[in-house]
């Protein structure tokens, strides 16, 4: 789970929790730094850091805790391959040092106002400094990607490390990455309910207002216009995903025009290898540009579709976030079957 994604549970939840979150890590873990939980007085937990075998013990300080509105790190090392406690038992053979903080009232402020920023689309960079009392100060600042030192997932920023002696902890926070469906059709439905599931902000757009409102689009936003006017109002830019699936080849066509100076992140065409070169029309397809749409998993019918379009989603995502490029991501020029489906 995204930071984000945390944040939009902790928004809708009442009750006072813990916050816990990977701040170092030597060796393997089976989450890296910047990994994040919440941990509730009735002990509900919201995401998680480890594959469960941490969580209990986190849990057992929660109490004290909330009592003393305090903060403080423990240290889990589990290199030890003869200690059947850790080692064997886990798998990870890592040391990792897990900063817990009751979310007080400051940093209830704080969090609301990251998680309002992420909403509004801004990266961001969470302070925390220590003050000499040994107790936090809490600061948002903008700041873009480049500015930063990302892990190799590309899930947070820690320069330097939580210390007992004072120090900092930076914690880069991405906002969701938008995901724009040109075309409002019944097999759009799946694909925005499954992308909006792991973290894309999905948007839905048709100049068909029919489609719009009939359609299962209620977790995601939805716009009404031609796809030149609505890329113009999006203010679409290099960070966006859009996936051109109106089944109306000059509405396509009107829409990969109106993207092909703007290069976003990822753009997939549905269709067959035939069509995507009507739209292209003679043009070179640049490296952002993804046909047929999706991985070649032999997908068949709508629901299928949207895995290979979602999975294909995530890769790139992570491709960009630092990740390796794992075998089988076609990008352009890759030429499946219809639909992605190979």
């Amino acid at each position: 789970m995204e930071f984000h994604e945390l944040l939009d549970n902790w928004s809708r939840r009442e009750g006072r929790a813990v916050l816990t979150t990977i701040i170092a890590v030597e060796g393997h873990s089976y989450r890296k730094m910047g990994a994040s939980m919440l941990i509730y007085e009735n002990g509900e937990r919201i995401g998680g850091i480890s594959p469960g075998c941490l969580e209990s013990d986190l849990a057992e300080r929660v109490g004290e805790m909330l009592v003393t509105g305090s903060s403080q790190v423990v240290e889990y090392d589990m290199r030890d391959a003869e200690d059947f406690a850790w080692g064997e038992a886990v798998g990870c053979g890592g040391s990792i040092r897990v900063l817990l903080e009751t979310i007080t009232e400051s940093l209830s402020v704080h969090l609301s106002e990251l998680l309002k920023r992420l909403n509004y689309g801004e990266e961001s960079c969470f302070m925390r400094l220590w003050d000499s009392d040994g107790r936090f100060v809490y600061r948002i600042e903008k700041v873009h990607k480049s500015e930063a030192h990302i892990t190799e997932k590309g899930q947070a920023s820690l320069f330097p490390h939580v210390n007992d002696d004072g120090g900092s902890f930076l914690l880069y926070c991405e906002p969701r990455p938008r995901l724009i469906l040109f075309g409002a059709g019944a097999d759009a439905e799946p694909i925005a309910a499954m992308a909006g599931s792991v973290g894309f902000r999905v948007v839905v757009t048709d100049w068909r207002e029919a489609l719009c409102c009939s359609g299962d689009f209620a977790c995601c936003d939805t716009i009404v216009g031609l796809p030149a006017e609505v890329i113009g109002r999006l203010g679409v830019n290099g960070s966006d995903y859009v996936v051109i699936m109106s089944h109306q080849l000059q509405r396509d066509r009107q829409c990969l025009d109106a993207l092909w100076l703007l290069s976003p992140r990822y753009v997939g065409l549905l269709g067959s290898t035939k069509r995507a070169k009507q739209l292209l029309d003679g043009r070179m397809s640049p490296a952002w540009l993804h046909w047929p749409v999706g991985l070649s998993i032999g997908a068949d019918g709508s629901m299928e579709i949207a895995v290979s379009i979602v999975a294909e989603l995530i890769a790139v995502r992570r491709q960009s976030a630092g990740g390796s490029v794992r075998r089988g991501i076609h990008a352009s020029n890759n030429h499946g079957n219809l639909f992605g489906s190979g």
